[in-house]
């Protein structure tokens, strides 16, 4: 499992590490990626507003098509590949107890209620939109299959 890894990773060496995955992999072992959408709703907005959108400890960060043809590129049949809903839903301010509580868009209101914030505004107002629009939605998952043995790829270093 790679999870919130491969957005920390030089991309000179992301086909590397992913061959080397696949190496270790016996044929039909799983890998599953998870990691930021570069173009997730909240990631436009930041560029809209003349602000970098990719985090600022992030070397590089992907769209869904460009993790599933990394992992294809690396020996890996995709076998589900989807848009998560998990940060759209609970990156709110909120205390503990009422982040466990959440489980949809009315849940958001009472937090937005309790506790009026930018944040907690933002994401009550964006929840629909990237709710019937996935492509527009924080987390790209991806579930991956060894498919076939790859010879090992050299790395020029310099």
């Amino acid at each position: 499992m790679l999870s919130e890894v491969i957005e920390h990773i030089n991309p000179y060496y992301v086909n590397y590490t992913l061959s080397e995955i696949n190496r270790i992999l016996k044929v039909g072992g799983k890998l599953i990626v998870t990691t930021p959408n570069i173009a997730s709703f909240f990631r436009r907005l930041k560029l809209l507003t003349w602000r970098t959108p990719i985090y600022r400890l992030h070397v590089r960060e992907y769209t869904k098509h460009e993790v599933e043809e990394l992992l294809r590129n690396s020996g890996f049949k995709i076998l589900e590949s989807f848009y998560s809903e998990v940060n759209d839903l609970h990156f709110v301010e909120a205390n503990p107890y009422d982040l466990l509580r959440i489980e949809g868009y009315r849940d958001l209101i009472k937090i937005l209620l309790k506790r009026p914030s930018r944040t907690n505004l933002l994401r009550t107002i964006a929840f629909p939109l990237v709710k019937a629009i996935p492509t527009l939605r924080m987390h790209i998952v991806v579930v991956a299959e060894k498919a076939k043995r790859l010879k090992p790829l050299s790395i020029e270093r310099w």
